[in-house]
């Protein structure tokens, strides 16, 4: 044992790795082994959809990897796996907006009616430094309504709009658009990523207080719609 080099414990457990004892077998039992510690990484679809449950919440993917024993790279790559990915990125959008020093930059999103009872949502548009909150009714989520909704919007606020971020719902998909029409810049956050748009998640939050999951849109009266 001594002349090997190793413990006797050490050495003992090689050796009862495979019976009888075999060197190429036993490595590849170590390798296996090896591959199946430490965080799970495999996202199943129940572990897809407890991720995504938590992301709304704005739980980040390093906390809920920390929580759940999962794999903090597993969790990106599964988000970055986005089915709209196009536009600028948040990562592009400059300083001044990331730290609230300037007016006129928003954050834009839709809530929804209960899935049973209408198409209608609300746009919600949330200033980042004022936090000033905005809700237009609209009958769906498409591009179109998105853009009506949008140009009245624009009627209420106009210069004062210089940047929106949204996330990449496919009401955004027509992002050119309200950019030429209006010369306003639109940055999109990363799937699946609600944190980076937390003042209007906040206040999405906050809206469902008074218009609860099962609303139907469609029947409320807004001031501005």
């Amino acid at each position: 044992m001594v002349a090997l080099g190793g413990a006797k414990a050490t050495i003992s457990y090689e050796l009862d790795r495979v019976k009888p004892y075999d060197p190429e077998l036993a490595q590849q039992d170590a390798d296996r082994k090896r591959r199946n510690c430490g965080r799970r990484s495999m996202l199943t679809a129940a572990l897809a959809t407890l991720i995504t449950n938590h992301l709304r919440l704005t739980w980040s993917p390093e906390t809920i990897a920390a929580a759940y024993n999962l794999s903090t790279a597993s969790i990106y790559n599964w988000l970055n796996r986005g089915k709209f990915t196009s536009g600028t990125s948040i990562e592009q959008r400059p300083t001044t907006v990331n730290q609230r020093l300037d007016f006129g930059h928003w954050e834009v999103d839709t809530v929804l009616s209960s899935r049973s009872e209408s198409r209608s949502c609300l746009v919600t548009f949330v200033e980042r430094k004022t936090r000033l909150l905005w809700a237009i009714k609209a009958p769906n989520r498409t591009a179109k309504a998105l853009n009506t909704a949008f140009g009245k919007f624009m009627g209420a606020f106009g210069p004062q709009v210089k940047s929106i971020t949204v996330d990449h719902g496919k009401e955004f998909a027509n992002y050119q658009a309200l950019e030429q029409d209006y010369q306003i810049k639109v940055y999109f956050c990363h799937p699946y990523s609600p944190w980076e748009r937390g003042s209007n998640e906040y206040f999405n939050r906050r809206l469902r207080w008074f218009f609860p999951k099962k609303t139907n849109f469609s029947q409320v009266r807004l001031m501005r719609s």
